[in-house]
């Protein structure tokens, strides 16, 4: 996304005011440097096969030697330990176990699991909000963009008495004149024509999905305008009949948008009052390091036996879903074959059914696996031959993973044997995944 200089100026402007104003700083150059790096890097991303991110990186570490980066990783990698007045990795700031918090009967997008990303996005975006500065993510589909977002409101509401949130989702018909009535659903007059959140709460508005409102005949967004002219001047007209002036008072803008979808670009004027940063899709530790902590959890009542193939199954998933991403690429013919993280979690998050009484032996969770994959890939793909290339995948994946099984005769042509799990296998009474 274009950036213009004045917002890359402003937001480390914030940035270094946030984290000086709650800190005794010993090493200043530390903290300007690592403002810098996410103020101007933070908006890099890949894009037709050029990871821009890692390019920004590499430059930095060879122009700029004052403050120097350990050579492992990225810049993006390191935070400043204000302590000890070094550089040291993001993982170390978290504090808590999360496991004990999991319950595994609930849908996975209810929890954040810490990772590198998710720590140092949620540690700025929590910078950046108070100094009223609004972050913006943006990412393709299924990176995480919503689920970090409404993993830090969820923190800061629950764990503190200042702050109340308010989703928006976005989408081609939101106007103006129907986002007003929704930003005000949890204003309340105050004095004269002062209107701010209950109490004295500060109203965090997340609005999902920024760019997606269709443009009018004047290219313009009549939402994005509505939001513009509140960031400008702190207020907006009421509508009706007086049209007098509103002035709305405590409450932030947090976002997040899909570059690829809607209308590509944000008007400018809006978008120099955020702080950008790319949402680059989790890598592959990251994403053992989440579904561990859920199958870990969920499965630590079962058998030994199939507790040991836990690993094994995060592994060969994200195998799989790496090779189906690579084999079945979106077309115009095809364009819903498109597989990200949300397919993987729909995956996991039927594995997450398995009861004990079910699933008493391991190869019975590999045959779950196999059937929750080819319920969420293999459904969408449109003809038999689609449906053969995705089984050879599975098979070759199952036999080199999951070889002293045997899982053959799922997978043999023309015949193979169908596998089939369902909750109305023993009777409507018990719902037993089997």
């Amino acid at each position: 996304m274009p950036v213009c200089d004045i917002q890359l100026i402003m937001t480390i402007c914030k940035l270094l005011e946030s984290i000086l104003a709650s800190n005794e700083v010993k090493g200043l150059e530390y903290v300007f440097v690592f403002a810098c790096v996410w103020c101007i890097g933070g908006g890099f991303t890949e894009k037709d096969g050029i990871n821009y991110r890692k390019s920004f990186s590499d430059w930095w570490k060879d122009k700029w030697k004052i403050i120097k980066f350990p050579s492992k990783g990225t810049v993006f990698d390191y935070y400043v330990d204000l302590e000890n007045n070094k550089l040291d990795e993001w993982i170390k700031l978290q504090t808590k176990d999360i496991s004990e918090s999991l319950d595994t009967s609930k849908p996975i997008q209810n929890f954040t699991i810490p990772t590198t990303d998710t720590i140092s996005t949620q540690f700025l975006m929590r910078k950046f909000i108070q100094v009223n500065l609004s972050p913006l993510l943006v990412g393709n589909a299924g990176c995480g963009k919503t689920q970090i977002t409404k993993g830090l409101l969820n923190d800061m509401t629950l764990n503190s008495d200042d702050y109340l949130q308010q989703t928006i989702n976005f989408n081609y018909y939101t106007d103006s004149t129907l986002l007003q009535s929704q930003l005000e659903q949890m204003l309340e007059k105050k004095a004269g024509k002062t209107y701010a959140p209950f109490g004295k709460f500060k109203l965090l508005q997340f609005i999902d999905d920024l760019n997606m409102p269709q443009l009018d005949p004047y290219e313009t967004q009549t939402a994005i305008s509505l939001l513009r002219q509140h960031k400008d001047y702190e207020h907006w007209y009421e509508r009706g009949t007086k049209w007098a002036l509103r002035d709305i008072k405590n409450t932030m803008y947090i976002s997040a948008m899909n570059p690829t979808a809607g209308s590509f670009l944000v008007d400018p004027r809006l978008q120099r009052w955020f702080w950008i940063v790319a949402i680059p899709f989790p890598e592959q530790s990251s994403l053992n390091t989440i579904f561990a902590a859920f199958l870990n959890k969920h499965f630590s009542k079962f058998k030994g036996t199939i507790q040991e193939l836990v690993a094994p199954v995060i592994k060969s998933a994200l195998s799989l879903h790496g090779e189906v991403e690579k084999t079945f690429r979106k077309t115009a013919l095809n364009f819903h074959y498109e597989f990200n993280v949300r397919h993987l979690t729909n995956i996991f998050q039927g594995l997450l059914v398995a009861k004990p009484e079910a699933i008493k032996e391991p190869d019975q969770l590999i045959k779950l696996w196999l059937h929750e994959s080819e319920r969420v890939y293999g459904d969408r793909l449109v003809n038999t031959e689609d449906l053969n290339k995705y089984r050879f995948l599975a098979a070759d994946i199952t036999k080199k993973s999951f070889g002293k099984f045997n899982l053959t005769k799922y997978f043999t042509q023309p015949n193979p044997e169908p596998l089939i799990f369902a909750y109305f296998v023993g009777g409507l009474d018990e719902k037993l995944y089997d």
